[in-house]
């Protein structure tokens, strides 16, 4: 049999403008996280991989930007090297504003265990006003937990029960809220259908050769955008997420990617999320309505100038300017939502952006024992050296 050839030396012959767009189809559509994988450590043991290498790759300049001049000029006219100036990161990251996600992968259990002092709701807001001030990213991902609690296991019943709610009194708003729900309004004007926001259910490291994960397509076409979001109601795709995984025999031993799978593949999950997103989407519109009763920046304005009557049933305000109101109630068996007939819900509903449930998956194709010998992954040095705005040594060790 003949072995498929994998040079094309006409390629330079092609016209320039058919080079260009070629190049720029090679380019990876990341998801460029913010995080610090080191400390990690539930992560690692559940999942049991040992290495950072996959963190590492993904912030590195994509693999076309090595390969020719032209080449290099298309990956730099849509990247740019990134160096990150607060505690929570991995370093310089590269970025590339119009194509890539950035993504927050950061929790508190990371700080506890570290033994950080670190404020959660400063290092998101950090987060989000650099996403849309300073990268420029259009689609920001954070853990679902910052948007509204979600027991991924599902065996917390509260949880599931508990309500969203949002308190105000005279010119005070939950700071909690301001962070996830209203600072996109600060940096655009109306309408907000340009921002995307997504938020992840569930993190899974697929271990498998590169070979494999070449051929499945599923990392970018040059294999240099090892982190990955997808829809979690995509099952075709998740499957094939799954059916890489399972091509390693090694992968049996790891039980909780396994059960991760099940998990998220199950109808129950999937009902758990389109629950959790009602009440996201509840806290977008209850958070829009206090910025449009107080009058604030870019907020969407009440024609008929009556806050109260977006409610169904209408509501009433208490005298002394203090307000808390929950989405439901079970206890004194009431709900308080939105009149979906009423002219500012129907503006509201067309202009604010929806929070996006997603998966995330991260490949790994190191040798990482499944019996947890840390020492058999090759070290990688923590930090690089730029030598200029574009390079970074240490990244041709990846």
């Amino acid at each position: 049999m003949e072995t498929q050839s994998t040079e094309f030396p006409q390629f330079a012959l092609l016209p320039v403008e058919l080079r260009l767009a070629i190049w720029f189809y090679c380019l990876p559509r990341r998801i460029a996280q913010r995080d610090n994988p080191y400390v990690v450590q539930r992560f690692r043991e559940e999942h049991k991989c040992w290495s950072v290498r996959p963190s590492l790759r993904n912030a590195a300049p994509p693999c076309i930007a090595s390969v020719c001049r032209e080449s290099r000029q298309v990956a730099m006219r849509w990247g740019k090297m990134v160096w990150q100036d607060y505690d929570w990161n991995l370093g310089p990251i590269w970025f590339q504003p119009q194509l890539d996600t950035y993504h927050l992968n950061f929790i508190p259990e990371a700080a506890w265990d570290y033994g950080w002092d670190i404020n959660e709701m400063r290092e998101i807001r950090e987060f989000v006003i650099n996403g849309l001030n300073w990268l420029d990213a259009f689609s920001l991902s954070l853990p679902a937990e910052y948007c509204f609690d979600f027991d991924l296991e599902m065996q917390d019943l509260s949880m599931m029960r508990y309500s969203p709610s949002i308190e105000t009194k005279d010119d005070v708003v939950d700071e909690d809220l301001n962070i996830v729900y209203n600072e996109y309004a600060y940096f655009q004007s109306r309408p907000f259908t340009w921002v995307s926001l997504s938020a992840t259910m569930a993190f899974i490291t697929i271990h498998t050769k590169r070979r494999h994960a070449v051929a499945s397509g599923l990392f970018g076409l040059l294999l240099d955008a090892p982190v990955q979001l997808v829809d979690f109601d995509d099952e075709q795709k998740i499957r094939a997420f799954r059916a890489l995984f399972e091509n390693d025999s090694s992968n049996r031993k790891r039980t909780k990617v396994i059960e991760l799978f099940s998990l998220i593949l199950s109808p129950i999950f999937r009902s758990r999320v389109q629950a959790w997103r009602e009440k996201v989407d509840w806290l977008m519109m209850a958070t829009a309505w206090v910025r449009a009763k107080k009058k604030w920046v870019n907020c969407i304005p009440f024609d008929d100038g009556n806050p109260l009557s977006a409610w169904n049933p209408t509501t009433e305000e208490h005298g002394d300017g203090q307000r808390v109101v929950f989405m439901r109630n079970e206890h004194e068996n009431y709900e308080n939502l939105f009149d979906n007939d009423n002219p500012w819900v129907i503006q509201a509903k067309k202009e604010l952006p929806r929070v996006a449930p997603k998966i995330l998956f991260m490949l790994c194709t190191d040798d990482c024992d499944v019996d947890g010998d840390v020492g058999m992954v090759p070290s990688v040095p923590h930090r690089f050296t730029r030598n200029d705005f574009f390079e970074v040594s240490g990244y041709e060790q990846l």
